[in-house]
């Protein structure tokens, strides 16, 4: 088995065309295609179904992508760190969240870049959903963010960073930003983000624990740009992770109605893949997002809440 041909079969899955793939990789339809076939005799399964629009990954490819797309991550991160050893900038991949992109990202970020400047840095979303397949395959370094509701293999680690709360936000001069109790505003028409890890069902029941009626008036909106310009520009409230309403970007348009009850938030988790060691970089850049997420942790709330 050659690494070409693991380039090869994962461009053709990505693509999901013979054509398309050779166009990407620079190499003629027949060479690419003879790639494929030595890769799927050498491995005694079809790794694609071919059709006349395209090339689908069989039940034996798609078992094999993972482990495929793991093996070139790897290399690509072993090269980033031979590259760091020679004076180059290397390569950061993270998924983050809301809560520690709001907090701890801008400080983290700022620096690592005076020990690397020119480290090409990619930050996604830290939801489950974004940032699973890519941690697993090796394409991220590392995930913080809420923890799963599923539970992980041990392929993974995962530390507990810390507890997060919500708070209630409105646009500023809303009629109710004054109010001192979630129960006066159930008959106000909310927003739910999703995006952000509060499902409808979870929405609910912050009310109903507290022996409230559900909101009849509810939008799900699982966009965070569409969210907050709802929240600025009606009169729409929402249940937001606290950063939201901490945070110096929104102060100008959102505030916080000051409820007297306390909102239970996430378990925001670190996410690794055990078997993989971080890179100078993404070792740096995660160690200063744990001290700024701490000293969040500890400058607000008494300590148990950033």
């Amino acid at each position: 088995m050659k690494l070409h041909q693991l380039r090869d079969f994962v461009a053709v899955a990505s693509t999901g065309s013979l054509r398309a793939a050779a166009r990407r990789l620079g190499l003629t339809q027949p060479s690419l295609s003879k790639s494929i076939q030595q890769l799927e005799k050498e491995l005694g399964s079809a790794l694609f179904e071919r059709h006349a629009r395209g090339a689908v990954l069989s039940f034996a490819g798609r078992a094999f992508l993972p482990r495929a797309e793991t093996v070139l991550n790897e290399l690509q991160r072993a090269a980033s760190e031979l590259q760091h050893l020679g004076g180059a900038g290397g390569h950061v991949n993270m998924a983050v969240s809301a809560a520690a992109a709001l907090t701890a990202l801008p400080e983290a970020l700022t620096e690592f870049r005076r020990r690397y400047p020119d480290a090409a840095v990619r930050v996604v979303s830290g939801t489950f959903a974004v940032m699973f397949s890519e941690l697993r395959a090796g394409a991220l370094d590392f995930s913080i963010g809420p923890r799963p509701a599923v539970s992980l293999s041990e392929e993974f680690c995962v530390e507990q960073l810390f507890t997060n709360t919500r708070a209630v936000v409105c646009r500023a001069g809303h009629p109710l930003r004054h109010a001192r109790s979630l129960g006066e505003l159930t008959e106000a028409r909310w927003l739910v983000p999703g995006a952000m890890g509060l499902a409808a069902a979870e929405h609910d029941q912050v009310f109903l624990g507290l022996g409230l009626p559900v909101p009849r008036s509810v939008v799900q909106c699982e966009y965070p740009t569409a969210l907050l310009s709802l929240l600025a520009r009606t009169d729409m409230l929402a249940i937001v992770p606290r950063q939201y309403a901490d945070a110096r970007p929104f102060d100008s348009f959102l505030v916080e109605i000051p409820i007297g009850e306390t909102l239970p938030g996430a378990e925001i988790v670190l996410i690794a893949k055990a078997a993989m060691p971080l890179t100078p970089a993404a070792e740096h850049m995660l160690t200063l997002l744990r001290r700024h997420i701490e000293y969040h942790v500890t400058a607000h709330r008494g300590g148990t809440q950033p």
